[in-house]
């Protein structure tokens, strides 16, 4: 009784005519629910035109009635994925690459495993993919970045050349391999490749448009604008080219973030500094600040002086208000929510807990955002004095750096201050750590005053915790 229905809803599928096909399917599952291929391609098509609660209720409809049923099961797991339910997602996926093996599902199936950090089984899925289609392109970018993720570089850099010599214009690709170059600490190869990441779909920090043309960093008469892009820590870690960016340029004018603002109102080398959403005065070319190292031709970064200074005034402030016996001890346990790696790079605050244990040691909490209120949650109120509250700005958080003997922070923007400041900082990164911070040795090309400490193995912050503790300043 259904299959002439069946038929004509799938030459209407295959004619574009969705919402006729969809009402056939509809038809059909009226009549007989457990119709699995109805429910999987009315699912597909509803996914088409936006309808995702709708094509998931198919979806599970198919698998309902044929709990095998390949397609079904391949097409929930991708809707799955894209909605961030990496788990449920990887059940489906892994069974649709079992049933019906193909490269499409071997990568789908590695993507998979990388949402949910799982990557042996990302590197296992991607190495199937890549045995059934040695070319594709995308993979072998994903199993580049894989490799990379495990600290298996020398590995990694092979697979993102091979794809870059199919591929030279793919602008993901291309940005993955300026990431991987500079955690080798192939710099001047590496800035020029992150040149790349406007034309990035990954890169989040959208490229901006100015009446005037981009500076390619020959000198020039006019004023020379310099603006932030991505985070507060990137702002702060490349302010130290400023002086020499106005060494080429008659004025130069820079755009920060708003919370640096009141930081930066003496900063050397700038003639003004602005903050973002205010009009900005004319000038003859424009910088993104990321692009100066390329731009000025100092590729091999170097531990910089101190070049940025907290104010008098709200220095003695904090002093009043820190003053006490012992030896102070900032912490940062945890950085931005939304960034890509944050669960690799924050730390549980309960797992800091042997150092507060340590004796003769007062300790201050400098951070802020809803993590701030672990301080709380885990009871450490009693011996973490919570500087949240007054820390409005980087300018203040400047100025209770001053006060501090030692900082120890997870990879964010604090850590940069502390650096830019030339305040001591004790730095934990994940195993897989960001490009900046290359991928051995406990010594920071960046800030003279940042001692990095690493992860030995994904995920074993108790090693890291431990080696600390014993570390530690006694009185």
């Amino acid at each position: 009784m259904t299959a002439p229905l069946l038929a004509e809803a799938h030459r209407l599928a295959a004619a574009g005519r969705a919402a006729e096909a969809i009402a056939l399917y509809d038809q059909v599952l009226a009549q007989d629910p457990a119709v699995a291929d109805a429910a999987n391609n009315a699912g597909v098509l509803l996914r088409r035109q936006g309808a995702q609660a709708a094509a998931l209720r198919r979806y599970r409809q198919a698998l309902a009635a044929v709990p095998d049923h390949a397609d079904a099961g391949w097409n929930l797991g991708r809707l799955l994925l894209d909605q961030g339910e990496a788990d449920e997602a990887f059940l489906h996926l892994r069974r649709a690459a079992a049933l019906r093996p193909s490269w499409e599902r071997w990568h789908g199936l590695g993507r998979t495993c990388q949402a949910r950090g799982d990557l042996a089984g990302a590197e296992a899925a991607y190495r199937q993919a890549l045995a059934a289609k040695p070319e594709a392109v995308e993979t072998l970018n994903n199993l580049g970045t894989t490799l990379q993720a495990t600290g298996q570089l020398e590995a990694a850099l092979p697979l993102l050349d091979r794809a870059l010599a199919l591929a030279p214009d793919h602008a993901d690709l291309r940005y993955n391999r300026s990431l991987l170059l500079m955690l080798m600490g192939r710099w001047a190869e590496g800035w020029r490749e992150h040149e790349w990441r406007w034309r990035a779909p990954g890169f989040l920090s959208p490229r901006r448009r100015f009446d005037s043309p981009a500076w390619d960093g020959s000198p020039i008469e006019g004023t020379l604008l310099l603006h932030w892009e991505q985070g507060l820590g990137d702002t702060i870690q490349f302010l130290r080219y400023i002086e020499t960016a106005r060494g080429r340029a008659g004025r130069l004018v820079l755009e920060v973030q708003p919370p640096l603002l009141p930081l930066l109102h003496d900063l050397p080398g700038a003639d003004l500094v602005l903050p973002a959403g205010t009009p900005l005065p004319p000038h003859a070319a424009h910088a993104p600040l990321l692009s100066l190292p390329h731009l000025l031709g100092e590729p091999m970064p170097s531990p910089a002086w101190p070049y940025l200074s907290a104010e008098t005034e709200r220095a003695a402030r904090w002093s009043a208000r820190l003053q006490g016996e012992g030896p102070l001890v900032g912490l940062v346990w945890a950085g931005n929510p939304r960034h890509a790696n944050d669960r690799n790079r924050s730390i549980p605050l309960g797992l800091l807990a042997p150092l507060l244990q340590q004796p003769g040691l007062r300790w201050v909490s400098l951070q802020v955002g809803p993590r701030a209120a672990d301080i709380a949650t885990v009871g450490a109120g009693s011996r973490v004095i919570d500087a949240a509250p007054a820390l409005t700005d980087f300018a203040e958080t400047a100025a209770a750096l001053a006060q501090i003997d030692l900082l120890i922070a997870v990879d964010t923007a604090v850590a940069h201050l502390a650096g830019a400041l030339g305040r001591t900082c004790w730095l934990l990164l994940p195993h897989a750590p960001d490009w900046r911070w290359g991928q051995q040795g406990n010594h920071c090309c960046w800030y003279e005053s940042l001692r990095l400490w690493r992860q030995p193995a994904a995920g074993d912050w108790a090693c890291v915790i431990e080696e600390i503790s014993a570390s530690l300043p006694r009185r």
